[in-house]
């Protein structure tokens, strides 16, 4: 479990962010691109649904965040 985190947060720091500061999706160029400086850490389906069940986390968890932002100051 730690070594598939550890490959999220390395994954996660090549994320985009939209101009209204809005993470995007992590892609699967960006999976792909960390596979090419790293060896996976596990199987490559079972990496490819914990990083993209994480990102859905990250992205649910960013949202809410700012739609709290948003109700605050309105």
């Amino acid at each position: 479990a730690y070594a598939i985190l550890k490959a999220f947060n390395a994954i996660a720091r090549s994320r985009a962010i939209h101009e209204s500061g809005v993470p995007l999706l992590l892609s699967a160029k960006d999976i792909s691109a960390y596979l090419e400086l790293y060896e996976s850490p596990c199987e490559f389906y079972i990496l490819l649904e914990c990083i993209m069940a994480l990102d859905n986390k990250f992205i649910d968890k960013a949202r809410n965040r700012l739609n709290q932002r948003v109700k605050k100051s309105a």
